[in-house]
């Protein structure tokens, strides 16, 4: 074999292992685009399970004032008063996500709310969406459930003539007014996930009906 054949051969072989390399490469590529996509659909999956329970079981206890669900746009829940919100601005409101919150007078004053908040600092800093319950002593307690969250928003459902027409929060009244509809109104809430993790997002939404007809106090 002479040197001509010598290069020959070894620019062959180059030529392959480049191409193994690549196509290598891009199988690597895709298995991880996959596994990133069904990690985040499973876990946005298990949030919208969870939110969705607590939506379907939401109910107005007899005698009180709060309604049996309440939502805000670009807002956070309050760590030491139940029910309440803390309206973000800046880099806080993690690209305007929506908190809401609800109960359930079956299981006695049953509290659930689901708020969206960053963790974390510079890169290592990420979306995370929790819940937030009351203790055995009825102090508020935050547990986290998912991260990789970019944001969550709401709509909730009005019936109007005879068709489901949707609006943000911020645009339901909490007290009887001719100009926007009040939240006794609300048959069915729309949640839309959108969650991020490296290279890859998702967005997920789902709508749930209420079960339980609201009442008034």
């Amino acid at each position: 074999m002479n040197l001509l054949e010598i290069l020959i051969s070894s620019l062959l072989g180059s030529v392959i292992l480049m191409s193994l390399t690549q196509s290598g490469y891009q199988i690597y590529s895709s298995l991880d685009q996959q596994v990133a996509k069904t990690t985040l659909q499973s876990e946005a999956l298990q949030a919208l399970q969870m939110m969705g329970e607590a939506i379907q079981t939401s109910s107005t206890p007899k005698g009180s004032t709060i309604l049996r669900l309440m939502a805000k746009d670009t807002a956070s829940m309050s760590n030491t008063q139940v029910g309440q919100f803390q309206v973000r601005k800046g880099a806080a409101s993690m690209d305007g996500s929506d908190a809401f919150f609800t109960t359930n007078k079956q299981e006695d004053m049953n509290y659930q709310a689901f708020f969206v908040q960053h963790q974390g600092h510079h890169e290592q800093r990420d979306g995370v969406l929790y819940l937030q319950t009351k203790n055995k002593k009825g102090h508020l307690q935050n547990d986290a459930l998912i991260a990789h969250v970019r944001w969550m928003q709401l709509q909730v459902g009005v019936k109007e003539n005879g068709s489901i027409q949707w609006y943000d929060p911020y645009q339901i009244s909490e007290r009887v007014s001719k100009r926007n509809p009040h939240w006794k109104q609300v048959k069915a809430v729309k949640i839309h996930l959108k969650l991020h993790k490296g290279r890859h997002s998702l967005e997920l939404q789902k709508i749930y009906a209420l079960r339980h007809p609201a009442t008034s106090p």
